[in-house]
């Protein structure tokens, strides 16, 4: 993909260059006093004629200890253990039933995607994510948390709408506000998550709808998902949703990439939905490029097809997109979670089990399933399979691998 280079640097000078901007060119908090590493504070340490003093041992890499820490405890763990350690089910935010926890705890699972619409008070949802927590504590090692994630990204995409949870506007009219505006709003949505247990917003939405085209696209467009119609100002206010949520303790999630923008139809309601413009020279990426410089988010796969990248596979089936465009062309090391793969109209020929499969034999990382019985099917698939597949084993260990470090990195 010759055309990335150049692209990756052009996008990773408009994304700084977005953030200096809407910031007053403020260094990140915490940042601007602290020494460089191996440096003193005082410059006047050293005295004129004097040794230079021994250099110290080099420190250790704080991502290499993850890793380190994250392979001794997924070793401990069985195939099938791995295997559960995957998968992100769905339930009712309204509150899962008793057997819905017990079957989920039986499979290993420990990360739940809390849907649907919900009126609750905030009080009532921290109890029920409480409930979840120390349910599903057991499935995971080392006392490291379970994730409970939402869908809060406001306007009509908002999970949460009850007493106690801020009720924001469009991503649209967000994109709209100044950054300090927008840096506060964000701030106050990930203390409230937080406080209620959750640990995960799938949001903010990188895709960058054309305003030709407008509210006819579906998925986005119609909505106002989007923070902006051009990539410059999408990527800045990204950068501050980011920003906020992990300040607040909640893991942001970039998505749909690598831009579902450019479509017309909605893949949870359509199959063979295609985008045939995205291509690795197209200013889609730029808002992704720009989060995986920030380092901050997972990021999201669409579930759409996207024919300049691979014609002959839905990008989360895409090893083209997934491991070569994301992985290696833009150098993002982090998680990657699907897209709805169970109730997804566009995915629907793959029978459920082979989605995770052949989501995570592309390189992804977590395969998310909004209907928490297909779920169960996915985990069991991929314990199954893998029992009998070296090469599948070994990408569900590296993505168990990966899913710890997450974990640890939250624990930090």
């Amino acid at each position: 993909m010759s055309n990335m280079n150049t692209a990756l640097r052009r996008t990773l000078g408009l994304g700084l260059l977005g953030t200096l901007l809407l910031s007053g060119c403020t260094a990140p908090t915490g940042t601007a006093d602290r020494p460089e590493p191996g440096k003193s504070s005082n410059p006047n340490t050293q005295t004129p004629g004097s040794a230079a003093p021994a250099p110290s041992p080099t420190a250790a890499d704080p991502q290499e200890e993850l890793r380190e820490k994250a392979e001794a405890l997924a070793d401990e763990m069985s195939l099938a253990e791995q295997a559960g350690s995957l998968v992100m089910a769905g339930v009712s935010a309204d509150g899962a039933s008793a057997a819905q926890i017990q079957a989920l705890k039986q499979q290993g699972i420990s990360n739940v995607f809390l849907r649907g619409r919900s009126q609750l008070s905030h009080a009532q949802i921290s109890s029920h994510v409480a409930e979840l927590h120390d349910s599903l504590a057991a499935n995971v090692p080392a006392d490291l948390p379970v994730w409970v994630a939402t869908d809060q990204e406001g306007g009509f995409v908002r999970v949460l709408q009850g007493q106690g949870f801020s009720e924001l506007p469009t991503a649209l009219e967000q994109g709209a506000w100044d950054a300090k505006r927008l840096g506060a709003e964000i701030s106050e949505l990930g203390g409230e998550l937080a406080d209620a247990g959750i640990n995960v917003n799938l949001a903010p939405v990188a895709d960058v709808v054309p305003a030709s085209l407008g509210t006819g696209n579906a998925p986005i467009g119609k909505f106002g998902r989007q923070y902006a119609n051009n990539a410059g100002d999408a990527a800045a206010a990204m950068l501050i949703v980011n920003e906020e949520l992990a300040q607040a303790g909640v893991q942001p999630v970039v998505k749909h990439f690598p831009g579902l923008g450019r479509v017309s139809l909605n893949t949870d309601t359509h199959a063979q939905v295609t985008d045939a413009k995205v291509g690795d020279d197209s200013t889609d990426l730029e808002p992704f490029a720009a989060a995986v410089d920030q380092d901050l988010a997972w990021v999201m796969i669409s579930n759409a097809r996207y024919t300049r990248l691979d014609k002959a596979n839905d990008a989360p089936f895409s090893k083209k997109i997934v491991t070569g465009l994301l992985r290696e062309d833009l150098g993002y090391e982090r998680l990657i979670i699907s897209d709805d793969l169970c109730d997804a109209k566009q995915v629907s020929a793959v029978p459920v089990g082979q989605r995770a499969v052949k989501f995570v034999r592309a390189g992804g990382t977590m395969p998310l399933c909004v209907n928490e019985s297909k779920a169960l099917t996915m985990a069991e698939t991929l314990a199954t399979q893998s029992g009998e597949d070296e090469e599948l084993a070994g990408q569900v260990r590296e993505a168990a691998i990966l899913i710890l470090a997450e974990k640890l990195r939250l624990q930090r």
